[in-house]
């Protein structure tokens, strides 16, 4: 799998292409070591790592909001290799019998496997571009707070939150 060899347009979707970084292989050998699918007729290890994949990436805050935003379009959920959009009971029973341990082994089988391919590119054609360039970094975060406790925070009508920037700027300074 070359993974910086990729075409920008393959006509799937974002979250497809991440999910396909995902080797099916290992998935599949890290539900079978942790028997993560016994006892389960339909919503299987795969639908559950797609939806909450889909929902971390898409910052659902509720089970209802990653059923209803994979639930969307019919060929979203073919493109995703589903055969529907998961209910949110199906989720929850899901999340509440299913170990975390099998997504905790796929994390670390994936660095396994990425390694050779990420310490080969340390020094690839994108550092270069960016070699002897300005950079600056920029992120914002929200962060949820209790409204009763702050309520100087409002955020929603009835949640309270923060909002951080950062910004770091890594310009050379020079000293005289």
């Amino acid at each position: 799998m070359g993974l910086f060899r990729r075409t920008k347009n393959t006509h799937k979707p974002l979250l497809r292409q991440i999910i396909d970084l995902v080797p099916r292989w290992m998935l599949a050998r890290c539900t079978d070591q942790h028997k993560s699918d016994k006892g389960c007729s339909r919503y299987k290890t795969y639908d559950q790592f797609v939806a909450l994949s889909f929902g971390q990436l898409n910052k659902c805050y509720t089970l209802s909001d990653i059923s209803s935003g994979i639930g969307v379009f019919q060929t979203f959920i073919g493109d995703l290799d589903l055969t529907q959009s998961p209910a949110k009971s199906t989720m929850s029973d899901g999340n509440k019998k299913r170990t975390y341990k099998v997504f905790e082994t796929l994390y670390s089988r994936l660095l396994t496997h990425y390694k050779g391919i990420l310490s080969k590119q340390h020094k690839s054609h994108i550092i270069k571009e960016i070699e002897g360039r300005t950079i600056k970094l920029i992120d914002s975060t929200t962060i949820s707070l209790c409204l009763s406790m702050f309520d100087w925070a409002k955020f929603r009508t009835a949640k309270g939150g923060l909002k951080i920037h950062t910004c770091w700027d890594d310009t050379p300074m020079s000293f005289s």
